[in-house]
């Protein structure tokens, strides 16, 4: 399958591809990975259905076909070895190689494009092939965000990689690209700058439900990075942009009745240095001034 890669992505063989097996196990026993496969059967005419030997057979052969018209080029023997490939083999297979092809159309740049497979792993490309070009135009900004500091991991977690956003995508499936849509994407600040994103990339789980909504305690995780108000805009995300409104008004109505008592500490601080920069002739001058204006009587016209 890391051949299969590299020659449809036209990337050096050198560059390696970890967890080989553990992404060829996710995705044999993923459901994502039937269903693009079936819809790629459908799209070209050909037999879907595995109900009995003879039809599993033939299946199989019509993803075979698929997949050499789209591995058309690559090395002899990487063709062979397809061709030896069992029938849950040949389904991963064309996933991974339809992420290849996603890959090398939205990546045109060949340095980027064999970085982006080297720190991104097989998950990512299989990602792409899964659910199309937006997961390898995520991958980009996951990327640049790592090289560039902007992704905040907070004291005792491990730094995050793009690998941990394409494993993600393949071990949960629609449910974690629903969720990364729906809620990370329109907030992509407030998740990379608070080090809510790389504690969803490593545990996915602690945020998201099968469905691919958050969780009562995603919302407490999420809040303890971004604060109640973000939080409550963010879930309301989900529902539509009136309980986004109204999951943010409340929240902060919430965080003003419980934090008032804290105000008059604030509020003595102020009326404290108000009358302290009275003692300065400066000062003093453009109050007053201030005051003499407003008492003058206005000119008649």
């Amino acid at each position: 399958m890391s051949d299969l890669v590299r020659g449809a992505t036209k990337i050096s063989d050198d560059i390696p591809t970890k967890k080989v097996d553990d992404i060829v196990a996710e995705l044999t026993n993923s459901r994502a990975t039937r269903e693009l496969v079936d819809n790629e059967l459908i799209k070209a005419g050909k037999i879907t259905d595995s109900s009995n030997a003879a039809r599993t057979a033939a299946r199989s052969d019509e993803v075979l076909q698929l997949l050499m018209s789209t591995t058309a080029g690559l090395d002899p023997s990487v063709v062979r070895r397809l061709e030896g490939l069992d029938e849950a083999s040949r389904d991963v297979a064309l996933v991974l190689a339809r992420g290849s092809e996603e890959f090398s159309r939205t990546v045109p740049d060949l340095a980027t494009r064999g970085r982006l497979v080297r720190d991104g792993g097989l998950e990512t490309v299989a990602a792409t092939g899964l659910f199309g070009t937006d997961v390898a135009r995520a991958a980009i900004r996951i990327d640049e965000a790592i090289k560039g500091g902007t992704i905040v991991v907070k004291e005792g977690n491990r730094a995050v990689t793009v690998a941990d956003f394409g494993y993600a995508l393949t071990k949960y499936g629609d449910a974690s690209w629903k969720f990364w849509k729906t809620y990370v994407q329109p907030h992509w600040k407030a998740w990379a700058s608070s080090g809510a994103l790389s504690a969803y990339l490593i545990n996915p789980e602690y945020f998201q439900d099968r469905a691919g909504d958050l969780t009562e305690a995603g919302l407490k995780h999420l809040t303890e990075f971004v604060g109640e108000v973000i939080a409550s805009a963010i879930r309301g995300t989900g529902m539509g942009s009136g309980k986004a409104i109204e999951h943010m008004v409340d929240a902060a109505n919430e965080t003003f009745i419980r934090s008032n008592l804290g105000l008059y500490p604030v509020i003595g601080t102020i009326i404290f240095l108000g009358c302290t920069s009275l003692l300065f002739r400066r000062v003093r001058y453009w109050v007053f001034r201030l005051f003499l204006w407003l008492n003058r009587t206005p000119k008649s016209s």
